[in-house]
């Protein structure tokens, strides 16, 4: 795959491509057809000259045969073995297959005979369309789910919750949260794979909330002097599939801002999206207004407001199995974004970890820790979170809501504080909520932290909706006390006065403290050992591979 992509960028450079596409879904039939319907030409295209791996294939399995390293060029006539050149040069191989014809159609060759002739458009935008009926309303299962509310949970103390008899502390609450595999560490994971692109990778697998990969020029080891080349490209992958499922609409807005704030929280601009479309059966209502609800509008919206335009990707639909009933049942929808961003120097980037003892550290966005009437906004939410499923065994709440203008604020705010190295550390709140991201920052960091929330009632309070409410666009970040002045100025000016959208919390603590988690200065909510947590995090997913 590398060497592909570094060859095809050569090529392009010597200006005989007229056209290039990938072969993806359905193989050599999508990118003729589409290419040709594209450029209003045909295609003639000579199997016998196609390199196979194995013998005694049939057109059929040459045409639908699918792979991820291939391409289709269309060169210059009389350029052909110009191009040709520059492949072998990369260790790959390269054939003229084919011609381009005046006719519209797709014609395949093969042993001499045409093997299939076919118009262009009719496998590319001139294909059977179905129309089928949206639902009127959201389905049963959604109404249903929305029925529930944060009342519907047992009354919590500063201590803890009692669930079903048993009282749990919000110390063993956020362990088991950090214990779950949709939170932990993935590094069993990674750690099976080469994640060095020749020694271009900035941000190792597990360093930030997104990956970051130096951008290099093509002929950069042939230069004797090495040029300083600061670009880079940074990329994540996120998708809340719960959400999703219980909102179509609003989990797929969430899914582009999750992606976006990532790419943020490591300094990067958010700049395009590949999508990766899994979905249960179109063909049933709910299948149907699960899809719709979820690309034509709630991805499609987002991606407008984030200026991320979609530039390809690949759906599979029909993902279902059966339950312990015998009866047919669906995936969650699991329409998953893929985002890229462009970091103008690498050297202004930064991960999650807290760097320095003695930073400060910021929430930006919604705090909201001391009004009551808080609790009603439907930007943070308990429904669909990650506490809900886990804890309490319940699927059901709506989804935090997307506020675009506070989404976009606070990641131009952390871009730039990263930019102008005000930023040491910086973390969206996403799953488990603002205690998980804060022990996730201690984690890698290896430092502990004191957080001080300030609310001093001892009123009743949802303790845990404070801790474990997900949504608000959310971001921690930590900051020098040298830069407090500068970074606390610029906060005010565009995010308006503390306490709104953005928050001091407390400070990071050497490496043997905890991270404690006050209410107020009597009153402590968490606190739990550094140590403590990254056993629990790092080998969550282990623990259970080798049961």
């Amino acid at each position: 795959e590398k060497s592909l992509v570094e060859a095809c960028l050569e090529a392009f450079k010597t200006g005989a491509v007229v056209a290039a596409q990938d072969m993806g879904a359905a193989g050599i039939t999508c990118s003729t057809a589409e290419m040709a319907a594209n450029g209003g030409v045909g295609i003639e295209l000579d199997l016998d000259k196609i390199p196979v791996r194995e013998t005694g294939m049939v057109p059929y399995e040459y045409l639908l045969s699918e792979s991820q390293e291939r391409m289709l060029f269309v060169g210059q006539k009389g350029r052909e073995q110009e191009l040709i050149d520059i492949f072998h040069r990369w260790g790959l191989q390269a054939v003229v297959a084919g011609t381009v014809i005046e006719e519209s159609i797709v014609r395949i060759l093969f042993k001499g005979e045409i093997a299939a002739e076919i118009p262009a458009t009719a496998l590319a935008d001139n294909t059977p369309i179905y129309d089928r009926e949206l639902l009127a309303e959201a389905p049963e299962y959604a109404r249903k789910a929305w029925e529930w509310t944060e009342d519907l949970l047992p009354p919590c103390t500063v201590s803890g919750i009692n669930i079903q008899n048993t009282f749990k502390t919000w110390n063993e609450i956020l362990f088991a949260l950090l214990d779950t595999p949709s939170i932990a560490s993935k590094r069993w994971i990674y750690r099976q794979y080469d994640h060095q692109v020749q020694n271009n990778t900035v941000i190792l697998p597990g360093g930030g909330d997104a990956a970051i990969v130096r951008l290099r020029p093509v002929n950069y080891f042939e230069n004797q002097t090495k040029v300083d080349y600061k670009r880079g490209v940074a990329a994540t992958v996120d998708c809340n599939s719960r959400y999703v499922y219980l909102n179509p609409y609003e989990g797929a807005k969430a899914v582009v801002a999750e992606a976006a704030r990532n790419l943020s929280c490591v300094g990067a601009e958010p700049i395009a999206v590949t999508d990766n479309l899994n979905f249960g059966s179109p063909e049933k209502p709910v299948g149907y207004w699960q899809l719709a609800e979820a690309c034509q509008i709630g991805r499609a919206e987002a991606c407008g407001e984030f200026s991320t335009p979609v530039t390809g990707g690949n759906v599979s639909l029909y993902n279902e199995t059966l339950d312990a009933q015998g009866n047919p049942q669906a995936i969650y929808p699991t329409p998953v974004i893929g985002m890229v961003g462009l970091i103008a120097d690498i050297s202004q980037t930064c991960g999650l970890a807290w760097q320095n003892e003695g930073d400060i550290i910021y929430l930006l966005g919604l705090g909201q820790f001391e009004a009551e009437e808080s609790e009603n906004d439907a930007r943070l939410s308990l429904g669909a979170s990650e506490y809900l499923a886990q804890i309490h065994h319940i699927i059901a709440g709506k989804p935090p809501e997307v506020d675009y203008d506070l989404e976009r604020k606070v990641q131009a705010v952390c871009r730039e504080g990263i930019r102008k190295n005000w930023v040491n550390s910086a973390h969206d709140s996403a799953e488990g909520g603002l205690a998980v991201a804060l022990a996730e920052c201690c984690i890698n960091g290896e430092k502990g932290a004191t957080i001080n929330l300030g609310i001093d009632s001892l009123l009743q309070r949802r303790w845990d909706r404070i801790l474990f409410a997900e949504g608000g666009a959310r971001i921690l970040v930590s900051v020098s006390p040298q830069n407090q002045a500068n970074w606390e100025s610029y906060l005010q000016q565009q995010l308006g006065e503390k306490g709104e959208f953005w928050h001091d919390l407390g400070k990071v603590e050497g490496g043997s403290a905890p991270l404690k988690i006050l209410a107020g200065d009597e009153l402590t909510l968490v606190e739990m050992g550094v140590v403590e947590m990254k056993d629990c995090y790092f080998n969550a997913i282990e623990r259970r591979m080798r049961s």
